[in-house]
């Protein structure tokens, strides 16, 4: 399967877009990158908002696995990061 750059916007409840595309359907390094993409995003500061605190955003993520985030590769994520794996 070609993984287009446009996949990391669907997310895994088939809420997304361009595609709608729904869980297993979402190319697996589309459902990593958009984990990483919005960590990223959130946990460094932007013009319209400060960065949030790595608690928040994991609290986040929390809240959207099984609706923006594939849980499995969601629970990784966070394991690695709290293992300081990954770092802020």
């Amino acid at each position: 399967m070609v993984v287009h750059a446009d996949c990391h916007h669907e997310k895994w409840d088939g809420s997304g877009y361009p595609r709608g595309l729904k869980g297993n359907q979402i190319p697996l390094a589309a459902r990593i990158f958009s984990i990483i993409d919005v960590y990223d995003a959130l946990t460094n500061e932007r013009p319209y908002r400060k960065d949030w605190l790595k608690e928040e955003a994991i609290q986040y993520f929390i809240k959207q696995s099984g609706v923006q985030f594939d849980p499995n590769v969601l629970d990784i994520f966070v394991e690695l990061i709290e293992e300081k794996q990954i770092e802020e």
